[in-house]
């Protein structure tokens, strides 16, 4: 065995003969390290071609399991042997096809063949009829799975699978693996992953524990620390979020962000003030037209580079375009925009303006639906979140590019070049 894997991930290789082998738990743990090395020595003694390597979508599994076998320290001994091309992956004599498995459309992908090998990547994000079909195509007596996930609900089905091994059934075989096991990662990186997290994914990703989802979702939020009465930094451009909604309130955010290029301070995001209309308590709804010249005028003073909105607002996106707004689909997965937020938050990178008193009051109420998680499903209550969701797709879809211009000249003239001058300064 290469010496670049870890004693729980040699552990696991020792015992990976299951019908089913699982590895669960923290993020950056080894896991999937563990489960494609498996998975390699399989397809190595495999007799045949019906090998897939499955992810949440084609793309994910590309990126967490193929760049891993072809460029990692760890697969270094299979990439020899390993060529990639429309979408299947030859090792010496096998082809191994790629799958994605992202919802139950992508179910007549995994119909009408028997699998002699699968890995299956993230896969507690899978809908529950893919993993049944999956399963049920793993007949032939060599057959074997391998799969990685960091945990969900306490009733999920893979979590049935690993406590079926934890009672001594010999279809499955499940390891559990923390941020801990792995000694390539360095204390300060564990400490800046425990630090930025709180609730449901602290419990899942860091600690690794298969829970609900419930409580309070910011149940950190402290006014001394978050809420301010001023912006923590000189503005290099602003962003904007907007929820769109007519019976229901209509809300929009301005973010500022500084990246600290040029103070050396990190990046800063805050919210700096907000647009809020409840036609519930004005007593009127507003046309199109009339919140389209109100997000303009709210936005008018600031250089605000792009402005987010959920995509299904398509009508008034277009009455945001005639204005010159510079609109952008947003990111809507709302569970991941909800963890890049709290993470946001945790890292001292978001902050919020005193006046944003709708935002503010609706952080405090911010709850998981606790029927919703009986379900299995990790929702949000569904109720006075207008401000929160504005401010969702601005943070989970604008990606702050952040870099030094003054040691790299090409960066330097390109940040000069593209940088965005504001028309506000503190």
């Amino acid at each position: 065995m290469p010496d670049a894997l870890s004693p729980k991930q040699l552990e696991f290789l020792k015992h990976c003969t299951a019908k089913w082998n699982i590895t669960h738990g923290s993020v950056r743990s080894g896991k999937t390290v563990a489960t494609t090395f498996g998975f390699m020595q399989a397809v190595n003694e495999c007799p045949d071609s019906k090998i897939y390597i499955v992810g949440h979508t084609s793309e994910t599994a590309f990126r967490n399991v193929i760049s891993l076998i072809m460029n990692s320290k760890e697969l270094s001994i299979f990439r020899p042997y390993c060529t990639w091309g429309n979408r299947k992956l030859h090792f010496k004599d096998k082809t191994i096809t790629v799958l994605g498995a992202k919802d139950e459309g992508a179910i007549q992908n995994f119909q009408g063949d028997t699998y002699s090998l699968v890995l299956c990547d993230e896969m507690t994000l899978y809908p529950e009829s893919i993993i049944d079909m999956i399963d049920t195509r793993l007949s032939p007596s060599h057959s074997r799975g391998f799969c990685s996930m960091n945990p969900s609900h306490p009733g999920h089905k893979i979590k049935q699978w690993i406590d079926k091994a934890a009672k001594g059934d010999k279809n499955y075989y499940a390891l559990h693996f923390t941020l801990d096991d792995n000694p390539f990662v360095d204390f300060d990186y564990k400490e800046r992953i425990r630090n930025s997290l709180s609730g449901l994914f602290y419990k899942r990703n860091y600690l690794g524990l298969w829970c609900l989802a419930e409580g309070a979702i910011f149940d950190f939020f402290d006014h001394d620390i978050y809420i301010l009465k001023r912006p923590p930094a000189c503005a290099e451009y602003w962003i904007a979020g907007l929820d769109y909604g007519t019976i229901n309130s209509f809300s929009c955010v301005l973010v500022g962000i500084s990246t600290g290029v040029q103070t050396q301070t990190g990046k800063k995001m805050w919210v700096e003030k907000e647009y809020y209309w409840n036609p519930k308590d004005t007593g009127r709804q507003k046309t199109n037209s009339e919140f389209a010249r109100d997000v303009k005028e709210f936005l008018e003073p600031y250089d605000v580079k792009q402005l987010y909105m959920d995509p299904s607002a398509a009508s008034f996106k277009l009455e945001l375009q005639r204005l010159d707004i510079n609109v952008v689909n947003a990111n809507n997965d709302v569970e991941d925009g909800i963890r890049i937020l709290t993470s946001e938050m945790k890292k001292g990178n978001l902050f919020i303006l005193d006046e944003c008193k709708h935002l503010i009051k609706e952080i405090e109420g911010y709850v998981w639906d606790g029927k919703a998680a009986e379900k299995g499903e990790d929702k949000p209550i569904k109720k006075n979140d207008h401000a929160i969701d504005a401010l969702r797709y601005a943070i989970a879809s604008h990606k702050v590019s952040v870099y030094d211009p003054y040691k790299d000249k090409q960066a330097r003239d390109n940040w000069m070049k593209n940088r965005y001058e504001p028309t506000r300064r503190y």
